[in-house]
Formats: C-alpha cells, structure tokens, sequence
C-alpha cells in the first residue's frame, strides 16, 4: 500500500515538473509562471535606487 502512494506521489511530481517545462519551452518570454510579471514592458518601468547601484 505504502509503494502505491509514493507512485502517485512521484507521478504528481512528474507531471507537475513536466508541465512548468513544457511551459516555459512555449512561453514567448520564457517564463514559466504565466503570470505576466516578468514581460519586457514591466521591466522597462523599474529603476534601481541610488544607494542599490553598487
């Protein structure tokens, strides 16, 4: 019984780690979120402050 359960557990895994890179492969800008916070415009609008730039 307990040999069922970590195969389900290690197929759910699977699945899982498949699916975030199977995502990222498709994704136009490579990232495997889709939540759109990594896109080249929103990029754009963030500066470093002074103090942070060494």
């Amino acid at each position: 019984m307990q040999e069922i359960i970590i195969g389900i557990l290690f197929l759910a895994a699977l699945f899982f780690m498949g699916r975030k890179v199977y995502r990222q492969y498709k994704a136009k800008d490579s990232c495997a979120t889709g939540c759109e916070k990594c896109s080249p415009s929103s990029n754009k609008d963030f500066k470093l402050p002074e103090h942070l730039k060494n």
